[in-house]
């Protein structure tokens, strides 16, 4: 029979599909509970406000647990949480210093690993600088600074030009492995996202030794400095092939399924070993990153650009039909209830690709965009 482990985030469809994929009986709580996740399992819970997770986790089945995104940015919670159960996942003091930018960059600057400079005396001069929420998540809130007063909870970040990128690792005993890189998509107007905003995720990127090795550099140096354990992701910016690290996030990611689709491996299997004590040897990664998996996958986020009030029917309707098989790839995912209103700027629903190309996978992942809202937001 599978093991339970409990499951608490923002979002958790993603993670409950992992679960699955590591024969995993998944079971938790999240702010949505969308319809395709109540198809995928059973056992899960809405809430309302992040406080609510501690009572379900005293009441939920015994087993480990394991947060996705948004709980990075509430040590305490997590703290709390970690007191009732295992932790499969960075304790709340490691958190508290994996989501200090400054010292991100200290630990960086010492391992002579290229980063962002943070929180400059004087950030006058030809440098351009973001303005970024500490708690941030996903990019929101991101924007120019413009010699605007900031509030402690905000920090300055030097901008760095290329393109956005993100590495999953798992790490165990201060060493890190690579299980894969994607491009992320950020700002795109045909999905409606804000500036900064993440808003897809494309891959895996094929990497030649040389780039390979600068990513595993870096992830060896965030696993040794904050003692990193299980999965953590990366978002960089990568320059002239190197990539420049602007948040790590210490959990599970928005582009795990990603690569985990891509790639026929399963990095919560991967996870699952590094807190049951397994041999270290077992987490390197066992996915060539060399090669050409079965294709490119994208996923991109659609955000509502008007009010809307989900409809019943649509074309993601054959995605919330039963099926038992994890490692099939829906066409649609974070599907809303139906009638659920949703308000301008928030997420509608996860669309998914499959190409050979990133090109080609971003140019259908436009035309499903571009079909959706001419559906949703006719006028």
């Amino acid at each position: 029979m599978a093991s339970p482990l409990l499951l608490f985030g923002a979002s958790i469809r993603a993670a409950t599909l992992s679960a699955r994929r590591a024969n995993l009986h998944p079971w938790g709580a999240d702010l949505f509970l969308d319809a395709d996740l109540q198809v995928a399992a059973t056992s899960f819970q809405r809430i309302s406000d992040y406080s609510e997770f501690l009572a379900i986790s005293e009441r939920g089945p015994p087993g480990p647990w394991m947060y996705t995104g948004a709980l990075e940015n509430r040590p305490g919670l997590v703290k709390e949480i970690a007191r009732n159960r295992p932790l499969w996942g960075n304790t709340a003091e490691v958190l508290r210093q994996a989501r200090s930018p400054l010292t991100v960059f200290n630990i960086l600057n010492e391992a002579d690993i290229p980063c962002p400079r943070v929180n400059p005396t004087s950030p006058a001069g030809s440098i351009r600088w973001l303005r970024k929420p500490k708690a941030g998540a996903g990019g929101k809130g991101i924007t120019w600074y413009a010699g605007q007063n900031l509030s402690r909870r905000h920090y300055l970040q030097e901008y760095i030009e290329g393109e956005s990128c993100a590495a999953v690792f798992v790490a165990n005993q201060g060493r890190a492995s690579l299980l894969g890189v994607t491009r992320q998509v950020v700002g795109q107007t045909w999905l409606h996202a804000g500036p900064f905003q993440y808003c897809g995720s494309i891959g895996p990127l094929t990497l030649d030794p040389s780039r390979e090795q600068a990513w595993l550099r870096l992830g060896n140096a965030l696993a040794a400095g904050f003692q990193l354990h299980g999965l953590f992701g990366v978002d960089c910016i990568v320059r002239d092939q190197v990539p420049w690290p602007v948040e790590v996030n210490p959990r599970y990611t928005a582009s795990v399924e990603v690569l985990e689709l891509a790639g026929g491996m399963s990095a919560l299997l991967q996870h699952e070993r590094v807190f049951e004590g397994a041999d270290p040897a077992l987490t390197t990664h066992h996915s060539p990153l060399t090669t050409h998996h079965s294709g490119i996958i994208g996923k991109a986020i659609l955000f509502a650009r008007a009010p809307l009030i989900f409809p019943n029917d649509g074309p993601w309707r054959q995605s919330l039909s039963p099926q038992n098989d994890p490692w099939i790839m829906s066409a649609f995912a974070d599907i809303p209830q139906a009638g659920q209103p949703i308000a301008p700027g928030q997420p509608v629903l996860s669309l998914f690709a499959r190409a050979d190309t990133i090109a080609g996978c971003v140019n259908q992942l436009q035309t499903i965009a571009a079909d959706l809202d001419r559906l949703l937001f006719p006028s």
